[in-house]
């Protein structure tokens, strides 16, 4: 008897649906320029509560860790505002192991229904069956898409991130000024002060998805302070400012994205938080998160770090890292 070729099963698409009650404007740029906000990196990310960011940048989905490590999950094959998103899927493997995510965004009575739709799984082979497995059920897809719901939909009692976004233009403003000379020896030059700020945000989002998800970790300042993270974090932008400084507004566009996910309760949790400033312990004690998330970084980091960036302009007073002590 002549031996068979096992054949590529015949596996269908992953399809999930959901509708949210705004246009297809507002659902298309919440699907994409908001997904760290709604994304449940706890569960599905590749650094678990590690995880500061994902985000489309560059025409890729990357997912980066509080330090900055980074990891490709897909390709954007289009983008099509505000009908189509579609890209590869490739999470923790290669280009060589994706399958497709396509999402159609579409008008109907009272808003926009959201259609997904993961595909491509016969370059899997005899895998596969066993590869789509792990995005039905509970806690795959569909479950994704409600949180999406949630940040698509805004909620109208959740805390005013006017403030906070005021603080942070403030700080960006007087970064994109630029004329910085030198720091005076062993402090910060403008190019750290902005990744400081990036990954301080980073931590912020991380400890804000773990309220999310039910599962709280601590807020420390220590990885945003390490010399070395900091110049890995600037070297993946070529020590370009105004690439930083672009990053940076991006990164806190998702720290008001994710807090005003927060109803009055979950502002309110406390969070045990270790804080350093010159290499010294200056706060180790539980907080409520809002008290260190939003009045702690309007109030005094971000008014601090302004303040750092002029004193490099001008050339007077010394500048200081460690700004995020209450």
């Amino acid at each position: 008897m002549t031996p068979t070729t096992p054949t590529t099963p015949d596996v269908p698409p992953v399809r999930r649906s959901i509708t949210v009650p705004v246009d297809q404007d507002h659902a298309f740029t919440a699907f994409t320029d908001q997904i760290a906000a709604w994304w449940p990196t706890p569960t599905h990310g590749a650094f678990g509560a590690a995880c500061g960011r994902i985000a489309f940048e560059d025409g890729r989905l990357i997912e980066r860790a509080t330090d900055g490590a980074a990891i490709i999950w897909g390709e954007v094959l289009a983008w099509e505002p505000p009908r189509l998103l579609s890209f590869t899927w490739h999470p923790g493997g290669g280009p060589d192991e994706a399958s497709q995510v396509d999402v159609l965004f579409v008008a109907v009575e009272g808003g926009t229904r959201v259609e997904l739709e993961h595909r491509g799984w016969e370059r899997f082979g005899q895998a596969a069956a066993a590869r789509r497995r792990r995005y039905v059920g509970p806690g795959a897809w569909g479950a994704v898409l409600e949180h999406y719901a949630d940040v698509a939909e805004a909620a109208t009692d959740h805390a005013d991130m006017a403030p906070l976004a005021a603080a942070y233009e403030e700080f960006f403003a007087e970064a994109d000024r630029g004329g910085f000379g030198p720091p005076p020896p062993g402090e910060w030059d403008a190019a750290q002060v902005l990744a400081h700020v990036t990954l301080n945000d980073y931590a912020i989002v991380a400890v804000t998805q773990s309220i999310i998800h039910q599962a709280p970790i601590r807020f420390e300042n220590v990885v945003c302070q390490d010399r070395t993270v900091l110049a890995a974090h600037i070297g993946r932008f070529g020590g370009d400012l105004a690439a930083l400084a672009a990053h940076g507004r991006q990164a806190a566009a998702t720290v008001r994205d994710i807090l005003g996910r927060l109803d009055a309760d979950q502002r309110a949790t406390l969070i045990a938080c270790r804080l350093l400033h010159d290499g010294q312990v200056v706060l180790d004690a539980e907080l409520p998160w809002d008290q260190v998330a939003d009045a702690l970084q309007r109030g005094r980091h971000l008014p601090a770090h302004v303040e750092q960036l002029r004193q490099l302009r001008v050339g007077v007073g010394r500048s200081s890292p460690g700004t995020t002590q209450p």
